[in-house]
């Protein structure tokens, strides 16, 4: 099943790089600033601002932009766009100095023929899962929650609740049985598309199912997000959605990312494509992305949609340091738990966090994927540089494509 084995690989390999290729550059974008602004609601009192975290700030290569490096890296995108035969791709690459490369390439939707936007909305899966952990690490600092709480104290009525601590939850090892990887709910998603799930008849359907006892092995499972998200929400009384607006993305100045099944999304959106990359089928449905009953089985573990220059900004506060203290962002990137058992992810993983290479270098962040999309937001700490890659097409692998990007550019 297509639905099953592609939302899983969230937390597995990515399919096979595409070919390289190149094609005549579009012109090269302006080159802008990240955008910033002062909040204009009023966060959680129970989430208190933070010190910005000393962690992922060291000396080191200052990578600059300069309109050079913008026309080199249009035309590599153009070039990743044209060789993998993507209907459309959307980047961006926040620098050190604050400034931030945006470029598009291609369609958002090919029928009838839509260019991708710097403002096109993407499906981005599990970098959803980057937000909800930032919102677990902030009330676990502030004492609204503890890492070691039982699921019980928040979820009493799921199995074996009382076993399962939130830490357990956030790392993946949890040993509770991905969704997408029960026939059940994979079927339904995909017999249904326009069908809207709750929390609630998802975790239903899940039951007791399980890989391990908690806490014995290491398996990715989107069940564990949509967990956390109640968990959340019981804690505060507030949405997640509304939590995260207040919280992150206000302050931040993000304006073009929603959490789907509690806001309603709001500027143009591209279209998911299913293959092969010779006849691409657009696999929406709905009025979610990818399509809804996926984005709303998929709900706090993978519902967000972004854009790639949000997503830089995102990627560098979060792991530069502005949104957790020290302690707890060394908690979310200590990827050793994932590893201490013999089944170990391709990606070292932390809490809602990959380990990864990008152009050879370590680089700090998540992928995504929801069937039709392709994501990645990627942050180097050793340059401080963010870069993130939104394509929509089933056979992409952004990751290979932020490389190629890269590779094009001196970054030190």
């Amino acid at each position: 099943m297509l639905i099953a084995a592609a939302i899983a690989a969230c937390g597995s390999s990515g399919p096979t790089p595409p070919p390289g290729g190149t094609s005549a550059p579009t012109p090269s974008p302006a080159i802008t600033i990240s955008a910033t602004g002062t909040p204009n609601a009023t966060p959680n009192q129970s989430i208190v601002p933070v010190p910005t975290s000393q962690l992922a700030v060291a000396s080191g290569p200052s990578a600059h932009l300069d309109p050079t490096k913008a026309a080199a890296l249009q035309k590599a995108l153009d070039g990743i766009r044209s060789g993998g035969k993507y209907p459309g791709v959307s980047a961006a690459i926040l620098f050190p100095d604050g400034s931030i490369w945006t470029g598009v390439s291609g369609a958002a939707v090919t029928s009838p023929a839509t260019p991708v936007a710097t403002d096109t909305l993407f499906s981005v899966g599990s970098i959803t899962k980057t937000f909800v952990a930032a919102l677990a690490g902030r009330l676990a600092s502030a004492g609204t929650i503890g890492l070691d709480d039982a699921l019980s104290k928040y979820v009493p009525t799921f199995p074996n609740a009382a076993n399962i601590t939130l830490r357990e939850l956030l790392n993946h090892t949890s040993g509770i049985k991905d969704l997408f990887e029960i026939p059940a709910i994979a079927n339904a998603i995909v017999s249904h598309r326009t069908a809207t799930w709750t929390s609630d008849q998802v975790l239903s359907m899940v039951g007791k199912l399980k890989y391990f006892a908690p806490g014995t092995g290491y398996h990715y499972s989107n069940t564990d997000f949509v967990l956390l998200g109640l968990v959340i929400e019981k804690a505060t009384g507030q949405t997640v959605a509304a939590l995260v607006r207040s919280t992150f993305l206000t302050p931040l100045g993000l304006s073009h990312t929603y959490l789907q099944t509690e806001e309603g999304a709001q500027g143009p959106e591209a279209h998911g494509y299913l293959g092969p990359a010779s006849k691409p089928r657009d696999n929406s449905a709905g009025t979610m992305l990818p399509f809804t009953a996926e984005a709303t089985a998929a709900g706090f573990a993978g519902a967000y949609v972004s854009t790639a220059s949000d997503l830089a900004v995102w990627a560098n506060a979060l792991y530069g340091g502005q949104i957790l203290d020290q302690a707890t962002l060394a908690s979310m990137v200590d990827i050793s738990p994932s590893l201490a058992f013999p089944s170990k992810p391709r990606y070292p993983y932390g809490f809602g966090f990959e380990e990864t290479t990008v152009a050879g270098q370590v680089a700090w962040g998540h992928r995504g994927h929801l069937d039709g999309f392709w994501s990645s937001m990627e942050y180097l700490p050793a340059y401080h540089i963010s870069i993130v890659i939104l394509i929509n097409a089933e056979w992409a692998d952004p990751n290979f494509a932020a490389s190629s990007i890269l590779g094009k550019i001196a970054i030190a």
